[in-house]
């Protein structure tokens, strides 16, 4: 009689409440006495490290054991967040892994960062390894990551100050470069001197919300191709908006001039500069307290002109210069670096694209939008300002 009453599930679940029941003032005082496992200790990847949807963040196995008939509260956790592993292990050993649910936020009974909308971070919050999903927008900046060193057998390849690789002047051509072709870096070799560096491959680095550099191998992964596209386009040290989500478009401001004709300084060649430079201004994000210069993969074309640095210069910057200018000063922007209020707008010995800069002391991420109308001297020029703001 006794031996089937003992087989009684009821009688069972009244053994285990009294048991919590007795344990729980225990539990407490224990508590109050043992500091909590510090959250840094649980994780698989750095504090600080992109994080997306199914990538391991917290190692189980590190996560802190107690013994069971001091926490058998742990087994009912465990068993409701479907950790059966966790179950079984305890009660073989007597001893329960605290419920991953304790310990974090963000993160599935087995270590992986849950659903996740964009490109989270790994942080901590308190006493808790969490899963901090992006803001609406986030930046950093396009950083040096590999550089090719010529040397007096050939060049280098070297990563944070450590030779990854070592080539002869024959095998320059292997080198493989999303920032540099084969051409550029054999005409680099041959102008160099022993110990000059040449940049191949970018990260992106100080970003806006702390978290930790982004090697050039994961730009694509966790920010998309769009965003290494981007980085193509601008030089180094340029902000790179990597990610934005939740947000609306404002315009701000419109601006318009008129390429005109100077034919002393080649009406064909001016109207090819002036499109150029719309070119390389057209799409440029400007995150808040940011300078940013325009695309520098548009190329230029000189004319003769004594008043010049050198004796030449880019005319026919200046029309969408005043454009750009006047687009900047009605969003209530500084007057871009490089740009005077004069109508000769651009001045003397700044590149129309690197040595412009823009820059943002507004709240919210700005976008400049710039196309022409029509050709020869007649064709206009626009500029357009949009706000970036989060819903």
């Amino acid at each position: 009689m006794l031996k089937t009453s003992s087989k009684d599930p009821r009688i069972m679940i009244v053994i285990l409440v009294l048991i919590v029941t007795v344990m729980t003032p225990l539990d407490y005082h224990i508590h109050t006495m043992i500091p909590q496992q510090n959250p840094e200790k649980i994780s698989s990847i750095p504090i600080g490290s992109t994080v997306v949807s199914g990538m391991q963040v917290a190692d189980p196995a590190k996560i802190r054991k107690e013994p069971l008939i001091i926490h058998p509260d742990y087994l009912v956790k465990n068993m409701q967040s479907g950790d059966i592993g966790a179950v079984i292990y305890g009660l073989f050993t007597g001893t329960m892994m605290t419920p991953i649910k304790e310990v974090t936020e963000g993160v599935d009974a087995s270590g992986k960062a849950s659903k996740l909308e964009g490109p989270g971070m790994l942080t901590t919050k308190g006493d808790k390894l969490v899963v901090q999903p992006p803001a609406n927008f986030i930046w950093a900046y396009k950083t040096p990551y590999t550089y090719a060193v010529k040397t007096e057998d050939g060049i280098s390849i070297v990563e944070k100050n450590k030779t990854i690789r070592t080539l002869s002047p024959n095998e320059i051509d292997s080198v493989a470069s999303d920032y540099i072709n084969e051409t550029e870096l054999k005409e680099w070799y041959k102008e160099a001197k022993i110990g000059d560096r040449i940049a191949i491959d970018f990260s992106l680095s100080n970003f806006n919300d702390g978290r930790l550099e982004v090697p050039p191998e994961d730009i694509s992964r966790f920010f998309g191709e769009k965003t290494k596209k981007y980085m193509r386009e601008y030089p180094e040290g340029a902000p790179i908006m990597a990610y934005m989500h939740h947000y609306k478009v404002e315009e701000v401001a419109t601006a318009t001039s008129q390429l005109e004709s100077y034919p002393e300084y080649g009406n064909i060649n001016r109207e090819y500069n002036a499109r150029q430079f719309t070119k390389a201004w057209n799409g440029t994000i400007v995150p808040p307290g940011t300078s940013s210069p325009g695309k520098e993969t548009v190329q230029f074309t000189s004319s003769r002109d004594p008043k010049a640095p050198g004796g030449y210069a880019s005319h026919g910057t200046c029309p969408p210069a005043r454009a750009l200018r006047d687009a900047i000063a009605e969003a209530g922007l500084p007057t871009p670096t490089g740009i005077s209020w004069g109508y000769f707008a651009l001045m003397y010995g700044f590149d129309p694209v690197t040595d412009v800069k823009v820059y943002n002391d507004g709240r919210y991420p700005i976008m400049i939008i710039m196309w022409t109308e029509g050709s020869g001297p007649s064709m206009l020029i626009h500029a357009k300002v949009l706000r970036l703001v989060p819903t």
